[in-house]
Parts: structure tokens; sequence; C-alpha cells
């Protein structure tokens, strides 16, 4: 599995000690090399900002391209700009364009990430961006056209996306901590869509301390069933490596084996997939998930190297619940 990376998305700079640091990409890149993968430098697209343009708005855009003139600037508490910021954003949205129409399987190490950037910055109701600048998942999807997925495995629900792809035919899948428990605070059961793309977005909330034994029920449960519905021609996973229990961010209780499995799960499609690096924040934890993503997909070797996690009663209990309304929205549009 190729993986696209350039220094470029290094200089994307916080002013001060921020947890969505250049550092986040040394060690995606140290696992990468363990694993033995071929790393490429992924070229810039002279149409790049014409296509990002079609897909946030101008001014936003412009906004941007201002403050990254200008040198560092915060756009909000969260989220920051440098003067690195616009090169490593438009070279991720490149990256992603390039390898959606050459619809190869690729991991992109790019940053900064983009799955919390909505239409004009801030999406939905969230009280900043997330960290995200352009949201380049989104953006590959869009430019893919009929047929593509995005499976959003991050541990904070993908706002942004799902605002961009609201009312497209273009399958959207979010498994996110419960929004009740954590930023953004969208992401409920409820929103599914609307107009043609009604029935096309699919928010699974997890309670907090989810262990793996509950989230591999919900990929064999509701995520496989609808991929082998949809039938995408190619897949997107917005790869949040902050649903691991050891995140700093999060509360979520997963092992790498839920990552791989979800991993197989889509790879077995036979279809391309484009890994994309949104959130994780524990560098550790990012080197072992890394090397075992590439050997996964190169070789079929499952190799997590943590003990599988298990749920709580409590938890259990209120997965049960949840999980329940999940499927009587998603049972009105796909078989379960």
């Amino acid at each position: 599995m190729l993986v696209y990376y350039s220094p470029i998305f290094k200089k994307h700079t916080p002013p001060f000690r921020h947890p969505e640091a250049p550092d986040r990409l040394d060690h995606l890149l140290e696992g990468a090399r363990e694993a033995g993968a071929e790393i490429k430098e992924p070229v810039m697209r002279e149409d790049v900002w014409h296509i990002i343009e079609s897909i946030h708005d101008k001014s936003y855009v412009e906004l941007v391209r201002r403050l990254c003139r200008e040198g560092h600037a915060e756009i909000d508490g969260d989220t920051y700009i440098s003067s690195g910021t616009c090169d490593a954003a438009a070279l991720a949205v490149s990256a992603i364009i390039n390898a959606v129409e050459r619809k190869e399987t690729a991991l992109i190490a790019a940053r900064p990430p983009g799955h919390h950037a909505g239409v004009a910055g801030r999406a939905l109701s969230a009280p900043s961006q997330g960290f995200c600048i352009f949201n380049t998942a989104a953006i590959g999807a869009l430019y893919g056209e009929e047929g593509v997925a995005v499976l959003d495995i991050d541990v904070h629900h993908g706002n942004g996306t799902q605002e961009i792809l609201y009312d497209r035919d273009l399958l959207y899948i979010s498994t996110h901590q419960h929004p009740l428990t954590l930023y953004p605070g969208t992401g409920y059961p409820e929103e599914v869509g609307e107009g043609k793309g009604e029935g096309y977005n699919i928010n699974i909330p997890l309670p907090p301390h989810t262990g793996d034994d509950v989230y591999i029920k919900v990929i064999d449960e509701i995520i496989t069933s609808v991929l082998r519905q949809y039938n995408p021609r190619l897949v997107i996973i917005s790869l949040g490596w902050d649903a691991h229990k050891e995140d700093p961010l999060a509360d979520m209780k997963l092992s790498l084996k839920s990552y791989l499995y979800v991993f197989e799960t889509v790879l077995r499609l036979q279809k391309p997939v484009i890994f994309l690096l949104e959130g994780g924040y524990n560098r550790e934890v990012i080197r072992r998930g890394t090397k075992a993503l590439i050997r996964l997909a190169d070789a079929g070797e499952f190799a997590p190297g943590e003990s599988q996690t298990s749920t709580d009663v409590h938890t259990l209990e209120k997965f049960e619940e949840i999980i329940k309304e999940v499927k009587s929205y998603v049972g009105r549009y796909w078989r379960l």
C-alpha cells in the first residue's frame, strides 16, 4: 500500500502547544517504514484551489489564504493557521484527488485534518472547527462522484463531512463517541440526510467506554450490511486513531483489534480504499496502528498486538438502547 507523505504537511505549525502538531507524522512514518511501505510524495495540482472553492464558500477560502499570508493566526480557540497551512491543506486535497483518479488503495499521511470543516468553516452547531481547515474527505468523495462511500471512524463525529454530503446520494457512515459526551455535539441517529441524500447519512453514536466486543458487533450488524448493499466503487476512510483506549482526548475503550477489524471488512469489498489521517493524539498508537494497517493491507496479517477489550455492564445497557434507535432509522433504508 502506498503512503503519500510530504514534508509540506509538517509546515502547518501551531503557535502554541497543541495536540494536533507536526510530530504526529513522524510517528506515522516510523510505523510505515517498519511495515515496509512505499512512501511517495504527492504532487500539487494546478487546479487544486478551484476544486477547493467548488466545495467551500469562496469567502471562507479567501479568509484562510489571507491568514496564511499573514502568518500565525487563530480561527477559533481550537483551530490555528500558520504560514505553511495553505500549502499543506492544498497538497492534502491534491493527494486525495490524485488517489481517487488512480483508483488506488493508499494511506494519505496528511495534515491539517478536515472532517470538522464545513462549507464555510465551522459546521452545524459545533463551537469550533476542531483543528480542521478544508474537508479533504468530502472533497475527495464529491470529486469521485457516484458510488463513493465515506466511512468515518474518528472518535469525533465528522460534522463537516455530514454537512457537505447531507443532500447527496453518497454514503456517509460515522461511528463516534456519543454527542452528549464529546465535541462537536452532533451525529445523532435521526440525522439521516435530506433530499436525494435521505438514507445515505448514517450516524452510530457510542457511549463512552465502549469496548471492542461492542464495536465489532456494530461492524457486523450494521456497517458490513450497508456497505455490501451500497456496493461502493471506492471507499474513503476518515481515519482517526482517537477512539483508541490510550488516546488523551476521548473516552472510548477500543484496541487496535477494532481498527483492524473494520479495515479488513472494507478491504474485503475488493475496491480501492483511501485511508486519510484525521485525529489521533497518542503518538505511539499512531505508530503501531499505521504499522498494523499496512501489514494487513499488504500481507493480510491481522496482528493488533493488543488484547480485545470488553464493555462493562452499565455501558452495555446504554449501548443496547442506542443501537436499537440506530437500527430503527437505518432499517428504513437498508436491510439489516
